[in-house]
């Protein structure tokens, strides 16, 4: 991989293009282009040829297709699902998490978060002024420790950029989305 480059790289353009809301995930060599329909939200199925990417509010919630199936879901009082711009600096949250592909279930993901600071990102031509969220992760039982950040849109809540550690056998997940309103789907 280090002399070939990338396996494939989805065009700017082609994201662009797409008819609804999408999220690119780049993780390791590879990029895939999910599409839903225009105005998603909440709990969104993104589905590709082989595989499905599961997002709650901008967090991956599960993951099949792959070679390590991922199903993390958010609990009822999850900052997730209260919204990211409502979580407290030090807060905490205790999932659950499945990898049934390895016959490991109910793992402990003990999440705590941080308020970052208001950072300037440019996404698809675009610059515009995000809160960044923090959150460091904790799964004692398979003493595995990442830092998870979210760029939150502070006018609709709404998570644009994030980069997601969704297991511990995958690269970092950079996953970007767009949210197209009704209007702009047909465009």
């Amino acid at each position: 991989m280090a002399w070939k480059g990338k396996v494939n790289e989805i065009p700017e353009g082609q994201v662009l293009q797409a008819p609804g809301d999408s999220l690119l995930i780049r993780a390791g060599a590879a990029e895939a282009l999910f599409v839903a329909p225009a105005g998603s939200r909440g709990c969104i199925s993104w589905w590709g040829i082989a595989e499905q990417v599961e997002t709650c509010h901008g967090r991956i919630s599960q993951i099949v297709g792959l070679e390590t199936d991922v199903a993390q879901p958010l609990t009822t009082d999850d900052p997730f699902k209260t919204g990211l711009l409502n979580v407290t600096e030090g807060q905490q949250v205790t999932r659950f998490v499945d990898y049934p592909l390895s016959y490991q279930t109910g793992i402990e993901q003990i999440a705590t978060y941080f308020i970052g600071p208001q950072e300037s990102l440019t996404l698809f031509g675009q610059t515009a002024q995000y809160q960044r969220i923090d959150e460091r992760i904790w799964m004692p039982e398979l003493d595995y420790s990442a830092l998870n950040q979210y760029w939150v849109d502070p006018n609709t809540g709404l998570v644009r950029r994030s980069l997601q550690h969704p297991s511990p056998d995958f690269p970092v997940f950079e996953v970007i989305s767009t949210h197209k309103s009704s209007k702009d789907a047909g465009q």
